[in-house]
């Protein structure tokens, strides 16, 4: 009975880590709302799409890791019950996991959005670019307009106070 005690302490721990994780991805989602909220830009379902892949891609993460939690908790298990070594099982893979998903969506949520929308104008020139290597004429112009656009914001900015 005390085996099946240490199983579903271990179960509850699990829960709770998963439970953390999405916990931290609803609060980068609430706070990516706000920040387009505050840019005045749409909020699109491909946003919300995003935040469903996400989900989806740190679960088989910490699935992967759960695996290799229950290999490791065998072998304590194991070394315990016949060789009487005394080490505590916790899923300890999961958790130093959970934990990196976490501080990555802490990181997320005090990125700027400002910082967000410069990316995507760097990408969109470096696009154009792309597109019209072998035009000069069209390179200087996505130039121009990427840094027209860019002295726009920062006037902006210091308009209202923010420079």
């Amino acid at each position: 009975m005390e085996n099946f005690n240490h199983v579903f302490v271990i179960l509850w721990m699990l829960f709770g880590l998963y439970s953390l994780v999405l916990i931290a991805i609803m609060a980068d989602l609430w706070s990516g709302v706000r920040k387009a909220k505050s840019l005045g830009k749409a909020r699109t379902s491909y946003g919300f799409k995003r935040t469903i892949d996400k989900i989806a891609r740190y679960y088989n993460t910490l699935i992967a890791l759960s695996v290799v939690d229950t290999m490791q908790m065998g072998g304590v298990w194991y070394l315990d019950g016949f060789y009487d070594y005394s080490i505590p099982v916790l899923p300890i893979i999961t958790l130093v996991g959970a934990i990196g998903l976490g501080l990555i969506e802490i990181k997320s949520i005090y990125e700027k959005a400002e910082d967000k929308v410069q990316m995507e104008s760097i990408g969109k020139m470096a696009g154009r670019i792309i597109a019209n290597k072998e035009d000069l004429v069209e390179v200087a112009k996505a130039i121009a307009d990427f840094m027209q656009e860019n002295h726009k914001s920062k006037n902006n900015d210091t308009v209202r106070g923010e420079g």
